[in-house]
């Protein structure tokens, strides 16, 4: 499967969007260290990596099909962070690890780290929001707007959902999964309870 397919089913599965830097390191690849400046430590320490694939778990996890674990989405997050993001979109990344840290996040109980994560995700609603008007006020006064970080939780839902949907397991458990197609039919109704195919 080619690059451009995958990204275009991930985004169809997210809603059809992916912030740009997503869509630039997926389509350019992974690029050399002298192209992203590290604002992270890497590789991520224990507790770091368990902070991670334990965030993403509570995004998709485990039911009768493996979870964003068995998937291994924590190691593609941070592969995908380390070598295709840009310094500001690491440290965006950076603090949103550390928000999560400094209020013992891995020490809550599903349900405050449910919370945690859903007020993480209305703060980068919120700074979504306060970018988009801004792009809008320098466009109309005809000047050029440097894009902001992806927020924190919009970054890490994006790299969850592109690590678990593109995994073996995402791909051949959660979805429907023919390993070798055959013809095409553009419009097939689906069957009750049937799952969405991996495309």
């Amino acid at each position: 499967m080619k690059r451009r397919d995958a990204l275009g089913r991930v985004a169809l599965l997210m809603g059809g969007t992916l912030s740009a830097p997503t869509l630039l390191a997926f389509l350019e690849g992974c690029k050399s260290t002298t192209e992203t400046s590290s604002a992270i430590t890497f590789p991520f320490s224990p507790e770091r990596k368990a902070l991670v694939s334990e965030i993403a778990e509570i995004i998709i996890p485990k039911t009768d099909t493996p979870g964003a674990k068995e998937a291994k989405v924590g190691e593609f997050i941070e592969l995908m962070i380390k070598d295709c993001y840009t310094g500001k979109d690491q440290e965006s990344f950076e603090k949103g690890l550390k928000e999560l840290e400094k209020k013992d996040f891995m020490k809550a109980d599903a349900a405050k780290q449910t919370a945690m994560l859903k007020e993480s995700e209305a703060e980068s609603t919120k700074e979504l929001t306060k970018e988009t008007e801004e792009k809008k006020k320098y466009t109309e006064a005809g000047k050029e707007y440097t894009d902001a970080p992806v927020p924190f939780f919009r970054l890490f839902k994006e790299l969850t959902l592109l690590g678990y949907f593109t995994s073996e397991q995402g791909a051949t458990l959660a979805l429907d999964y023919v390993p070798v197609p055959g013809r095409y039919d553009g419009c097939i109704d689906l069957k009750p309870d049937q799952k969405a195919w991996a495309m």
